[in-house]
């Protein structure tokens, strides 16, 4: 399970950023226009909120915050030198664990237009020459606490100079749900008319390596007696003879009227790293280690244990052949030894 949204990678972005209407600052499809210096990330668990991302520019710019995923999106408001300037530093501030992918554009001729600042009415565009290739990337990385965030824009030189044009940041929290309440309902609760089981979640935020895909979760998996009640809330029909009453979780000091520990698992797919580079991955950052034949990382003061194993998926280039790639597979689980 994630919180937020990755769209689809390698957009062409200059040509979005040159688009020119009447009022550059009219809000794009679902967002909201922002001028700031800063761009944040606030993470709900179940149980509280915490701002666990926050990077801050040398100016204000404006970007557009998307209202359903919080993600921000760039186009040609901005001075392009100003902006181009501190997304050069944001990268490298976050060098030690990124993954670039880079495409040539050539769709872009020998010069881009772009802002020295828009007003009212005006992109105030500007002809920018460019010294040799123009480049679409992406950029995948990965912070301490776990959040990943991927960062997709255009480069080139102009004049000796490298210049980013940002177009679409996002910030994603990759996470495993933990059963933390588990309250026996009597028949015509609130939820449904027989006798239920509601069951309430936190989630744990799991780190992965920079570039990942196909990530699901078993929280995802439903069957036809469950009902979602949001994020946080699930209810399941029960007809047994269960008196009403609210169990948590067994602990050391709690071993009546309890139940087990239940988490969820993650799966997936990671690129461009070899299984030694992922456990490496997590032992430089993680505490990383073998316990029992076991491989796990550590992260707030939680074990988890992660398999491993060399796999390939097909993927189609841009000339529509179809390619083996290598990739590693993974699933996590919380380690319970």
């Amino acid at each position: 399970m994630k919180k937020s949204l990755i769209f689809s990678l390698s957009i062409p972005s200059i040509l979005f950023l040159s688009a020119c209407s009447q009022n550059p600052f009219t809000a794009l499809p679902d967002t909201e226009l922002e001028y700031n210096n800063t761009i944040s990330f606030d993470y709900y668990n179940g149980k509280t909120t915490n701002e666990l991302f926050e990077y801050s520019f040398s100016h204000e710019y404006y970007y557009f915050v998307g209202l359903l995923d919080g993600n921000y999106r760039f186009t040609a408001i901005n001075n392009y030198l100003e902006i181009s300037n501190d997304f050069i530093a944001f990268l490298e501030f976050y060098d030690d664990n990124i993954i670039y992918d880079k495409f040539i554009n050539d769709s872009y001729g020998d010069d881009l237009r772009l802002s020295l600042g828009a007003t009212n009415g005006d992109f105030n565009l500007s002809k920018i020459s460019i010294d040799d290739e123009v480049y679409d990337v992406d950029a995948y990385m990965s912070i301490d606490n776990g959040l990943r965030i991927v960062f997709s824009y255009t480069e080139f030189y102009h004049e000796g100079q490298l210049v980013i044009v940002p177009y679409y940041l996002s910030v994603v929290a990759y996470d495993i749900h933990e059963a933390y309440l588990k309250e026996y309902l009597p028949e015509n609760n609130e939820y449904v008319s027989e006798k239920a089981i509601l069951t309430k979640y936190v989630t744990h935020i799991i780190p992965l390596p920079p570039k990942v895909s196909r990530v699901t979760s078993t929280f995802d998996q439903k069957d036809d007696l469950l009902k979602d009640l949001g994020y946080y809330m699930r209810i399941v029909e029960d007809s047994s003879n269960n008196p009403s009453q609210i169990k948590e979780v067994c602990t050391a000091t709690v071993t009546e009227n309890c139940f087990e520990s239940e988490f969820s698992s993650l799966s997936g797919i990671i690129y461009d790293y070899s299984i030694s580079e992922i456990i490496s991955f997590y032992e430089q950052n993680y505490a990383g280690t073998n316990i029992l034949g076991d491989f796990v990382f550590l992260i707030n003061d939680e074990y988890y244990k992660i398999t491993l194993e060399n796999t390939t998926i097909e993927s189609t280039t841009a000339d529509s052949i179809i390619e083996n790639i290598y990739v590693v597979a993974f699933e996590i689980t919380i380690y319970d030894n």
